[in-house]
C-alpha cells in the first residue's frame, strides 16, 4: 500500500476512534480528544465528571507498536491519576481488528488499568451493533411477508424490482441505493399498494447490515416500521420501544449510537402512523397528515447530518409530491425514488417461485405483491395443469380478499371483511365520474366508512381512509382520491352489484345512481359471475326480476346492464320474462355469448359502445340497437353480414377485416391446422385479458376443423400464445400477457406471415 494511502487510513481510524471514544466517555464535551501529557501527544484523553479516559489506537498488528503505545499509556494514567485522584482512570489500546496474542499480552504485562481491545470491542460499548443486527433479522421487516402464511422470517428469494429516480426515470438496484447510503445520501421510496417497498428496503438493510459486518467502521442499519409507534412524536421514544420490541438489552445505547451518528436510519411505513387528533374535520386533513408524521420529520430535524436517512411510504398518502416532501422533512439532497412495476421476466421469477412455470395469462396484475398473492393462494390449493388455474374473477375476487385482510391487519378494531366493503362502496362512489374511476372526496371517504361500519373513523381508521389500497391523490387543493389501477376498481365495483341481485330491496348507494354512469368491464362481470355462482339460491330468474325491478324504479340503467350481462354469461340458454331496454350508456365491450339461443329480447338504444363483439356469434337472433355509435366491430366485415333490421340509425367506426372474421379466415388459402390456429386466437385475444369457454372454441367450425382444435390448442400453449385455466369448473383459454403485438401480427396478415406459430 502507498504511503500516502496508509497515512489517510491510519487517519480514518484515529478519527473514527476519537468520535466513538467522546461518545462513550466524554458526551457533554464533544471537544475533547488529542492532547499533550506533559511533552507527550496521546490519542485521546477524556475528563468525565468521574472518570478519566486516555486511548491509543492503531491499525498495526506488530508486537513492538503495542510495546510502544503501552508505554505511553502507562506513563499518562500515571500522570493522570496524580493529577486526579477522586476519578478513576482506565486506558484502552485499540486495535483496527482483534488484538493479536502477543499485543494483548505486552498490554497486559503492563497491569491494570490498561486493556487492549479491537475497535469493534470499543464500540460495543456505545452499542452492541452485532447483537442488535442479530435480534433485527428475526423482528418483521414492515409489510414483507410471505403471502400465503403470513410468516417474515421464510421468504421466497427477492426478485428484484428497481425503482426509478423521479425526475430522470433512472433505475436504481439494492446495490446502488446502498452505495449512496453508505455515501451518506438519504432516500425517499414511495409507490402505490403492494409496490414492493417493504422488501425492497429489507434487501437495503440486509446490504448495509453485511457492510458493517465486513467493516466495523461503517454505521450499522437501524430499521423501524413505523406501524409500532403509532401516537409517538419523539425519536427516543421509538428508538427505545423498538429497541424492548427486539429484546435489545439496552435501548439506552441504541439512542445514543443514533446521536452520535453511529447508524443509518430506515423508517419504513410513513402512512401508517395514526396520531390523535382526528375530529371528522375534512378541511384539516393537510394539517393532520403532518402531524400524522411529526415522529418520521423529528427524525429528519434531529439526525447529524452525516446520518443517512431512508424513508418509505405510500406516495398517495399525501396530495402531492411536494406536501410529501415538506411534511416528512425530506432532506434536499436526497435520492428521491418511485417504485416501479416488474418487467415480464421479472413477474414470470416472482411466480416460479410459487411453481407457475407457464405463460402469464393477461389480466393478471403487475404489482409484486399481487402477483405473489396469486402465487402463494395457489401454492395452497395445488395447481391444475401445472399453472395456479384462475380466471380473472376468481382470482380479482381472491386477491380483494388478501388485500383487505393485509389493511386490517394494521388497524386494530376493523377486520378484512369491512375494509372491502369499504373499498366496494368506494369504487360505487366512483361509478358517477365519466371513466369510473373518481374523484372521491375526502367527505366521501368519511360518509361511505360511517355508512359501512356504522360509526364515524376515529385516528387510526382516519389513516386506513388514507392508504387505501388502488386509491392516489387526484387533486392537492381538496385532498380528493381516485383509482390508480383500472382492474383493481373494476373488480371491487362488483360487490355492490352482487348485492342488487340478490337483495334488489336494500338501500345501497348503486340504487341511488340515476342517469349516465360508468358500466363494469369484463373484469368486474367476471368477479360479479363468480360470486353469484357461491349462492346457491340465485337463479336467472332471480337475476332477471331484479333487473326489471330495479329498472321500474328508476335505477340507471348502467345497472341493468352489468346485470344483464351477468346474466347472460352465468345462464346463456335462459332469457327475461319481460324485455330488457337498455338507453344512454357506454359499454367498453359487449360480447355475445357462444351458448346463447338469442337476445331478441334485449334493445339498445342512443348507447355508446367502444367494441362489439361478434367472435362467438352462431346465428342466433341478435339484440336490436337503435341510434347507437359503436366504435369496433370485431368478426364481422360489414353491413351484410349483420341480420337485417337489427341495427337502426346506427353508426360503425370499423369492422373486421374480411380475412379476420371466422369466415374470411376458413376461406383463406392455407392449411386447415393454420386457419384453426387463427380461429382459436382471434377469439382469444379479441375478449379483453377474460378467455374463452373450451367450447366457444369449436363455434363455427365444421366437422373437420373441430378434430383439429385439441392439436392446435397444444401448439398455441406450447408457444406460449395461450394458457389456460378453470372457472367453476369449466376450462377457459387466455390471452397470455405480452403476445398481443405477435398475436396482431399473425391476424393482420396471416398468409405471408413467418411466425413459427404457423405451418
Amino acid at each position: 500500500m502507498p504511503a500516502d494511502e496508509k497515512q489517510q487510513e491510519e487517519s480514518e481510524f484515529e478519527t473514527e476512534v476519537l468520535r466513538v471514544s467522546r461518545a462513550l466517555f466524554a458526551p457533554e464535551n464533544e471537544f475533547q480528544g488529542s492532547t499533550y501529557i506533559g511533552t507527550a501527544e496521546r490519542d485521546g484523553v477524556f475528563v468525565g465528571p468521574d472518570s478519566v479516559t486516555i486511548v491509543e489506537c492503531t491499525v498495526s498488528r506488530r508486537k513492538d507498536k503495542a510495546e510502544k503505545d503501552g508505554k505511553k499509556l502507562h506513563e499518562a494514567c500515571l500522570a493522570m491519576v496524580r493529577k486526579y485522584p477522586f476519578k478513576s482512570v482506565k486506558g484502552y489500546f485499540v486495535t483496527r481488528e482483534e488484538p493479536t496474542a502477543d499485543q494483548r499480552m505486552v498490554i497486559k504485562g503492563f497491569g491494570p488499568p490498561l486493556v487492549a481491545c479491537s475497535f469493534a470491542q470499543l464500540r460495543s460499548q456505545l452499542v452492541d451493533s452485532l447483537r442488535y443486527l442479530e435480534l433485527r433479522a428475526s423482528y418483521p421487516f414492515g409489510s414483507a411477508r410471505e403471502p400465503s402464511s403470513g410468516d417474515h422470517a421464510n421468504l421466497n428469494p427477492y426478485v428484484a424490482v428497481d425503482p426509478v429516480e423521479s425526475g430522470t426515470g433512472e433505475p436504481f438496484s439494492v446495490a446502488q441505493v446502498a452505495q449512496q447510503v453508505k455515501d451518506g445520501r438519504s432516500a425517499l421510496l414511495y409507490g402505490d399498494y403492494g409496490a414492493g417497498k417493504s422488501m425492497f428496503l429489507r434487501e437495503l438493510y440486509q446490504s448495509l447490515a453485511k457492510a458493517h459486518r465486513a467493516n466495523a467502521l461503517r454505521p450499522f442499519p437501524i430499521l423501524l416500521n413505523l406501524r409500532d409507534h403509532q401516537g409517538q412524536v419523539y425519536p427516543v421514544e421509538a428508538l427505545e420501544r423498538h429497541a424492548r420490541s427486539l429484546g435489545f438489552h439496552s435501548p439506552s445505547q441504541l439512542v445514543r449510537a443514533w446521536r452520535s451518528g453511529d447508524v443509518t436510519l430506515i423508517l419504513d411505513g410513513f402512512d401508517e402512523i395514526a396520531t390523535p387528533g382526528w375530529i371528522g374535520k375534512t378541511s384539516a386533513m393537510r394539517d393532520i397528515r403532518r402531524r400524522s408524521v411529526e415522529l418520521v420529520r423529528r427524525f429528519c430535524q434531529e439526525s447529524r447530518s452525516s446520518t443517512s436517512v431512508v424513508l418509505a411510504g405510500r406516495a398517495h398518502f399525501f396530495d402531492s409530491e411536494r406536501e410529501m416532501r415538506t411534511a416528512l422533512g425530506a432532506r434536499a439532497e436526497s435520492l428521491f425514488l418511485m417504485a416501479g412495476e416488474p418487467t415480464e421476466e421479472q413477474a414470470k421469477k416472482i411466480l416460479d417461485a410459487y411453481g407457475w412455470h407457464d405463460a402469464l395469462p393477461d389480466w393478471l396484475p403487475s404489482r409484486p405483491l399481487l402477483l405473489s398473492y396469486l402465487g402463494s393462494s395457489s401454492a395452497l390449493q395445488g395447481s391444475i395443469e401445472g399453472t395456479f388455474g384462475r380466471s380473472a374473477g376468481e382470482g380479482w375476487h381472491m386477491m380483494l380478499d388478501r388485500i383487505a385482510e393485509r389493511e386490517a391487519s394494521m388497524e386494530v378494531g376493523v377486520d378484512g371483511f369491512t375494509v372491502r366493503k369499504v373499498l366496494e362502496r368506494l369504487a360505487t362512489q366512483a361509478r358517477r365520474s365519466t371513466d369510473g374511476l373518481g374523484p372521491i372526496s375526502q367527505d366521501e371517504l368519511t360518509s361511505v366508512f360511517q355508512s359501512v361500519c356504522g360509526y364515524a373513523p376515529d385516528e387510526g381508521s382516519y389513516q386506513l381512509l388514507q392508504r387505501l389500497p388502488g386509491l392516489g391523490a387526484m387533486d392537492s387543493v381538496d385532498g380528493s382520491r381516485r383509482f390508480v389501477d383500472v382492474s383493481l376498481a373494476d373488480a371491487a365495483r362488483a360487490g355492490d352489484v352482487v348485492t342488487c341481485i340478490l337483495e334488489p330491496n336494500t338501500e345501497v348507494p348503486l340504487l341511488e345512481m340515476t342517469g349516465s354512469v360508468a358500466c363494469l368491464d369484463e373484469v368486474g362481470i367476471d368477479v360479479t359471475a363468480v360470486r353469484l355462482e357461491q349462492e346457491t339460491t340465485v337463479t336467472s330468474g332471480r337475476a332477471y326480476s331484479s333487473a326489471n325491478a330495479l329498472q321500474r324504479r328508476g335505477v340507471s340503467d348502467a345497472v341493468i346492464a352489468d346485470i344483464t350481462r351477468v346474466a347472460t354469461r352465468l345462464w346463456p340458454g335462459e332469457a327475461p320474462r319481460a324485455p330488457i331496454s337498455l338507453h344512454e350508456i357506454e359499454l367498453r365491450s359487449f360480447s355475445l355469448t357462444a351458448d346463447a339461443k338469442g337476445y331478441e329480447w334485449l334493445s339498445f338504444h342512443d348507447c355508446v359502445i367502444q367494441e362489439l363483439d361478434f367472435t362467438d356469434h352462431d346465428g342466433y337472433a341478435l339484440p336490436h340497437f337503435q341510434n347507437c355509435l359503436i366504435g369496433q366491430m370485431t368478426g364481422v366485415a360489414g353491413w351484410s353480414a349483420l341480420q337485417e333490421g337489427r341495427f337502426v340509425d346506427c353508426e360503425v367506426a370499423q369492422f373486421d377485416a374480411q380475412m379476420s372474421t371466422a369466415k374470411g379466415i376458413l376461406a383463406l388459402k392455407t392449411t386447415p391446422m393454420n386457419k384453426v390456429l387463427l380461429t382459436i386466437l382471434k377469439k382469444i385475444y379479441a375478449q379483453r385479458g377474460t378467455g374463452r369457454k373450451e367450447s366457444a372454441l369449436f363455434r363455427g367450425l365444421d366437422a373437420k376443423h373441430r378434430e383439429l382444435v385439441q392439436e392446435a390448442v397444444q401448439r398455441l400453449t406450447g408457444e406460449g400464445l395461450v394458457t389456460s385455466a378453470r372457472s367453476s369448473g369449466t376450462k377457459i383459454y387466455l390471452p397470455v400477457r405480452g403476445m398481443a403485438s405477435r398475436v396482431r401480427r399473425i391476424l393482420q396478415a396471416p398468409q405471408s406471415s413467418a411466425d413459427s406459430i404457423l405451418e
